[in-house]
């Protein structure tokens, strides 16, 4: 009896050793964090995204964030419809054409301002070429990203303004980073850059700038944005609410610490951080504004590229004007 009353004993002891013990409970592990795929042109205005990156801001707000370079806002265009990509940053324009043609494009969060009093856009051409205003275009070459995007619409629109009849321009398709050695070479008149590419282009002080052709679509308008599609926001609206509060706050910081972000966008790019420490940042945006989209959309109708205007309102996310929750 002593025996068996100590052989119950231990076995008791035992499964009490062996049971869980809530005091001592593994702890819950973190929740998974949300995949996003994000692309966007090597360009100034996506420093607020690289911050978010390198600072954790992403996730700490449970977002894993891989982003992807691309060379021109429309292959952008097709890789976010297609699906290949989550979130991308589109032009303005190229969205506006998506938009009239079906895509299920909408804008969640803002990203370059183009400011008259602040260009960060212009037309270059070689140091001693015989080009001095926009009244030498007429039959020059002149570079785009893409026929009919941005540059294509600015320029013509900056032409007839001043007098100038932009039929008789010529326009070729050329990433920003071929422009200077186009120039060069003299494959083109004109170039049309913007930072970084502007600043490192001149600062070589092989080139002079002959104007800022943004200004003949508005002294203050948005020219690209980051967006989606309306079905990945109906899926995912939590995650692009968050990833909206992140650029945000990321925006704010790219405003106002250019120093600090010079690094970033030198490393990104591929530029000198020289240059980029030393170049004229871009202005961001803060809010999706109406009134700065509208602009293009009706210069873009004007100029073929969409058969009639719209609201501006209508490639806006139903979320994005609003604080996100």
């Amino acid at each position: 009896m002593i025996r068996r009353g100590s052989f119950l004993t231990a076995a008791a002891a035992t499964a009490a050793a062996l049971a869980p013990r809530r005091a001592f409970a593994q702890a819950p592990s973190p929740p998974a964090l949300t995949p996003l795929r994000v692309t966007c042109v090597p360009n100034d205005d996506v420093t607020p995204l690289l911050y978010a990156q390198q600072n954790g801001l992403f996730r700490r707000a449970g977002l894993d964030i891989t982003i992807t370079p691309a060379t021109a806002g429309a292959a952008i265009a097709a890789a976010v419809v297609s699906g290949s990509y989550d979130i991308g940053l589109i032009s303005l324009m190229a969205t506006i054409t998506g938009h009239v043609h079906g895509l299920p494009f909408v804008m969640i969060a803002p990203s370059l301002i183009y400011l008259a009093s602040d260009p960060a856009q212009q037309l270059l051409v070689l140091k001693d070429s015989p080009i001095r205003s926009v009244r030498d275009l007429p039959g020059k070459i002149i570079s785009c990203s893409s026929i009919r995007d941005v540059s294509w619409v600015s320029v013509r629109a900056w032409a007839d303004q001043q007098g100038v009849d932009s039929s008789t321009i010529k326009f070729v398709e050329l990433p920003m980073t071929a422009v200077p050695a186009a120039l060069e070479q003299k494959r083109i008149d004109v170039g049309s850059l913007l930072n970084p590419s502007l600043e490192e282009a001149l600062a070589t002080g092989h080139f002079r700038s002959v104007g800022a052709p943004f200004d003949g679509v508005a002294k203050r308008w948005m020219v690209a944005a980051w967006s989606t599609t309306l079905d990945f926001v109906n899926k995912n609206r939590d995650a692009v609410d968050r990833f909206v509060s992140v650029m945000r706050v990321a925006t704010l910081y790219a405003n106002g610490h250019h120093a600090e972000t010079a690094p970033l966008i030198a490393a990104f790019t591929g530029i000198d951080p020289a240059h980029a420490l030393a170049m004229k940042r871009v202005d961001l945006g803060e809010y999706l504004d109406p009134r700065e989209i509208q602009p293009a959309i009706d210069a873009a109708a004007k100029y073929g590229v969409i058969d009639k205007g719209f609201p501006a309102q209508d490639m806006i996310s139903p979320y994005a004007l609003k604080p996100p929750r």
